[in-house]
């Protein structure tokens, strides 16, 4: 007879965040148990009933006389590359255990459709279940449904975060040429009030959006832990304000020196002498936050390599463009070579920062699973 494995994939690792379960969770029982804590953390997660209709039809094919198992299988809150290399290993440890030959998947619909592909590359699918939940008039109001689901971190970053972005590139589209051909003056801000309101409003959602203050929170924690351990990061994080802050005043200073009645020559000659200040300092913190990870846990994230080259990328690519707007309005040098050189060296930093990511992302896995 052949064996079926009615399998439920939560993808954002709900049941592993919010309840606290080991996954992959292979039989009925437990199964049962890691229902009940993720329904105790969170009792209107849509991802307790997916759980719940795989024991159903899991218990209705056993009566039947079938050959069936359970199994719950997670990914990660990292909605992507890691959460679907979280769930395709899962699954394979499963599948090693179970030995199925076909599977029925359960799930809610929301995110976990995504990785049906990927599973089916392994295992025939012979049905999948989506389970949508009943509930009474009076909860499915619209206030109630946007309430909960901007609760969810996941779904704010998705859903709030393009309207913020529209919203303040819809009032710099407005407020940016009235400057410039009105100057900043009493009557230019009430020209620009209601585009003002419009980029407040969009920079709060996307703050909101971003979880901006709880990241700034959690940093601040993280600090405070390495000042009062005497961590490495303290240093290399005032040296980094140093640059920084000194990247803006002299800034400030060379605009004052070279004042021009446009803003836009102003902001420019600003940013061609901050920029650079900026972006080294980004890169001294991560220096240290780097050799603060090695002595600390002997060990290092490629993150740290890619993102430092990412960011001379970024700065080369900001100065050439930097460069190209001061030579179009005529206060810069004229060199279209060495822009273009400028701005192709961004590029090129960019692409090593993806090769090398890519590179170690494919030797991870495989070096891996020869260890196993």
């Amino acid at each position: 007879m052949k064996k079926t494995l009615v399998l439920v994939v939560d993808r954002d690792d709900d049941f592993g965040v919010k309840g606290g379960v080991e996954t992959p969770v292979i039989g009925v029982e437990d199964c049962s148990v890691a229902a009940a804590a993720l329904g105790i953390a969170d009792p209107e997660d849509s991802d307790i009933n997916s759980l719940y209709a795989a024991i159903n039809i899991y218990r209705d094919m056993l009566t039947e006389g079938a050959n069936v198992e359970i199994a719950l299988i997670c990914g990660n809150t990292k909605i992507g590359y890691r959460s679907d290399s979280a769930v395709i290993g899962e699954l394979d440890r499963v599948i090693q255990e179970v030995n199925p030959d076909r599977i029925i998947l359960v799930g809610d619909g929301a995110e976990d459709e995504y990785v049906y592909p990927v599973i089916s590359s392994r295992v025939p699918i012979d049905s999948v279940r989506k389970v949508v939940v009943k509930q009474s008039p009076g909860l499915e109001g619209t206030v109630y449904i946007i309430t909960k689901m901007l609760e969810d971190p996941v779904k704010r970053k998705r859903y709030m975060t393009p309207v913020g972005w529209l919203l303040v590139l819809m009032s710099f589209v407005y407020i940016l040429p009235m400057i410039y051909f009105y100057g900043l003056d009493a009557d230019s801000f009430s020209r620009i009030s209601g585009a003002l309101i419009v980029l407040v409003i969009g920079t709060i959602l996307l703050v909101y959006g971003y979880s901006l203050v709880d990241k700034v929170s959690r940093w601040l924690s993280r600090w405070a832990a390495n000042l009062r351990s005497g961590s490495v990061v303290i240093t290399f994080s005032l040296i980094s304000l140093s640059l920084a802050a000194s990247g803006l005043i002299l800034g400030v200073l060379t605009v004052q020196n070279y004042y021009s009645p446009s803003p836009y020559q102003m902001i420019l000659r600003f940013c061609a002498v901050a920029t650079w200040p900026v972006v080294f300092s980004i890169l001294v913190f991560s220096v240290g936050s780097f050799i603060n990870e090695y002595l600390s846990k002997g060990s290092i994230r490629l993150s740290f390599i890619t993102g430092s080259i990412n960011f001379l990328g970024i700065g080369m690519v900001i100065t050439g463009a930097i460069d190209l707007m001061m030579s179009y309005i005529s206060i810069g040098l004229n060199i279209t070579s060495l822009i273009a050189a400028e701005i192709v060296t961004g590029i090129v930093f960019a692409m090593i920062a993806t090769v090398i990511r890519i590179y170690f992302q494919r030797e991870m896995p495989a070096s891996t699973e020869a260890e196993a």
